[in-house]
């Protein structure tokens, strides 16, 4: 072989491993889709597919240790040893959620309780089945409901009644989504939108420069209707979760409808008017535990609330009573029609 034919062979290769490497470090949209937490998850990205390949590995176990740690389906879970009263040590994903929760308790008054695990479990809802359930079976169990009732001590929980029973399905969505969003960011992702089971945040901006959107399901007239939508927010770096009792619910003998929301104090599954509430924050998991929170609260209730913490935002969608919907906006968010 020549020298001029090494030459060019030498040079083709080296141009062939430039441009593979121009692919590889070129910045592009990518998206995850799945299943997880009983719900799905989709997750749209701008990065060079060497950040994605990263990405992918990196969200998979990040869904692994919170299901590891929190999630009442998986029998080995950290929280279902706490529930079963076994001497176990808590890991920092347990903490976090209990800490966050336990703060969003103090903010409402007990609104949102993660010790309402017995009362879920008696209802049926966690097990999505229809139960009975009569005042004296609800009124045995909510003496062992309560967040004060509950505490850490280093990395053991600490219970006033063994029959206690904590469910962190409030705020587990919201959580996981701040920790992918948390995990992104690390690996120098910066413009992306996570949406675990319609627990969203976002940061940065789509490539046209737009802002990152999130559709407001309009409620449904049945739990098995197709989901339809007529508005949207924009999301500036922020989070919003949407919780609503239009879809969790079953009607008992009476005709009464149950929701899959229970107040804390009472221990009955709420019936007032609010069908849904979308909540905009800084992080998913105040954002799922707020939205949480109001539907226990009702509207009045949650308006009161929102007058003197103007730093959240809130959009409401309530029964009329003719059958159509009413809204009502905090003036901090911007609701628009699709």
């Amino acid at each position: 072989m020549n020298k001029y034919l090494k030459s060019v062979i030498v040079s083709l290769a080296i141009a062939s491993i430039l441009v593979s490497c121009t692919q590889q470090n070129k910045t592009e949209e990518y998206a995850l889709d799945g299943l997880v937490q009983g719900s799905y998850y989709h997750i749209v990205f701008y990065s060079t597919q060497e950040q994605r390949d990263i990405a992918k590995g990196g969200i998979d176990s990040i869904f692994k240790a919170i299901d590891a740690s929190i999630s009442l389906w998986q029998p080995s879970s950290i929280i279902n040893k706490v529930n079963g009263n076994k001497n176990v040590e808590l890991d920092s994903i347990f903490i976090d959620c209990f800490t966050a929760s336990q703060k969003i308790s103090e903010l409402t008054d007990g609104s949102l309780d993660c010790t309402v695990g017995g009362l879920v479990d008696a209802y049926g809802f966690a097990a999505k089945k229809k139960m009975t359930i009569n005042q004296k079976q609800i009124d045995s169990l909510l003496q062992y409901v309560g967040y004060k009732n509950v505490r850490l001590k280093g990395k053991k929980l600490i219970k006033k009644y063994p029959q206690t029973q904590l469910d962190f399905n409030a705020i587990a969505q919201g959580y996981t989504s701040d920790k992918v969003g948390q995990y992104l960011s690390s690996k120098g992702i910066n413009n992306f939108i996570v949406d675990v089971g319609g627990e969203v945040i976002a940061k940065g901006k789509k490539k046209n420069g737009a802002l990152w959107r999130c559709a407001i399901e309009k409620p449904a007239k049945t739990a098995d209707s197709d989901q339809e939508y007529s508005s949207y927010l924009e999301l500036d770096n922020c989070a919003v979760v949407t919780s609503g009792s239009y879809r969790k619910y079953y009607t008992d003998d009476k005709g009464i409808r149950h929701s899959h929301t229970i107040d804390p104090k009472t221990g009955s599954s709420v019936t007032h008017s609010l069908l849904s509430v979308s909540v905009v924050t800084k992080t998913s998991i105040e954002a799922d535990g707020l939205a949480t929170a109001f539907m226990v609260m009702g509207l009045e209730n949650s308006r009161k609330w929102l007058s003197t913490h103007k730093n959240i935002g809130a959009y409401f969608i309530c029964a009329s009573k003719d059958n159509s919907f009413d809204t009502y906006c905090t003036p901090n968010l911007k609701v628009k029609d699709l």
